[in-house]
């Protein structure tokens, strides 16, 4: 990876800035605003402040890796406003490929994806799921992205652009934000663990998730750019974890606190909200990867972090 020249698409992100402070190259990260732009570590990181339809073909000239990780976050956009995760997820993906497609050299697009492509179908099938599981996105979030996927395997059958396509289980991380119920959910209880506030879990937190901390994918991902060609991979940490279990750890380390509550979803969180998810992802440790902080390690690592918040 030393000496390779990178972009990263919504680098100032959860993920995208923990890639930029962790890549051995010539690092870019292009972003809407210069928010969170405290995230990077490193001067030398160049930031390009544009949005993806700003992108020209001097910004994508000579790049060797794009790390596409500019999206929408969530499900819920639909209420509100359900153009946005098409002109990102979908328009946005569409004009990277549209400037790499006649490049002498093209850049290899590494695109982070997401489990939620694969809807309740761990419900449905009982089975752990993996790369070849039926997918059955519940909300335009998740359709998407896995509308995303395929048009980045369209590009690259016609014009050979080389690809990694990664769904990501839930990441979570210290540097997340804690402040958004919609997203980063583990952060936002986190947050309210610390301030002994009262917590409300939906359906009593009796559902599994896969946890990974964000070091772990930042991980995965660099490994991979090198180990992997035109291909989609789970990325997870591998062992299912009730989010019950998550909110006692979090409590247990926090004092207990916090008044805890069972909630019933909401209509919308219903009809587009993901039960249960448990992940199989032998497909990436078969080429030697895993992951290496549990929940406990991640948990401790957040709350020591957010201490120095509140």
């Amino acid at each position: 990876m030393a000496g390779k020249r990178y972009l990263i698409t919504g680098g100032l992100g959860f993920i995208g800035s923990a890639l930029a402070n962790n890549l051995d190259g010539s690092v870019t990260v292009l972003s809407r605003s210069d928010s969170h732009k405290d995230r990077l570590r490193h001067p030398s990181i160049k930031l390009l402040i544009k949005s993806l339809d700003q992108l020209d073909k001097e910004d994508v000239k000579d790049i060797d890796v794009i790390y596409h990780c500019a999206s929408t976050v969530h499900n819920f956009n639909v209420l509100a406003d359900p153009y946005i995760d098409i002109e990102t997820n979908l328009k946005g993906t569409i004009r990277i490929l549209e400037l790499c497609k006649d490049l002498p050299k093209k850049p290899k697009i590494i695109y982070t994806s997401t489990f939620f492509v694969y809807g309740n179908e761990y419900d449905r099938a009982k089975k752990p799921i993996n790369e070849e599981s039926k997918t059955n996105p519940l909300g335009l979030y998740s359709s998407t992205k896995l509308c995303a996927e395929s048009i980045i395997k369209l590009y690259s059958r016609i014009y050979g652009i080389p690809y990694i396509i990664c769904r990501l289980t839930n990441v979570y991380g210290a540097e997340e934000s804690f402040d958004n119920p919609k997203k980063g959910g583990l952060n936002f209880l986190a947050m309210r663990a610390l301030k002994g506030e009262d917590i409300g879990l939906y359906n009593g937190g009796n559902f599994y998730r896969d946890y990974i901390y964000v070091d772990d994918v930042v991980d995965a991902l660099m490994f991979l750019e090198d180990k992997a060609n035109n291909d989609l991979f789970l990325v997870g940490y591998g062992e299912p974890v009730k989010f019950k279990d998550l909110v006692n750890y979090l409590l247990d380390n926090t004092g207990r606190k916090s008044k805890v509550s069972d909630v019933i979803p909401p209509p919308i969180y219903q009809a587009v909200g993901v039960n249960n998810f448990v992940a199989d992802v032998s497909k990436i440790n078969s080429l030697g990867w895993r992951a290496r902080i549990n929940y406990t390690e991640g948990i401790k690592k957040i709350l020591d972090f957010y201490k120095f918040v509140i």
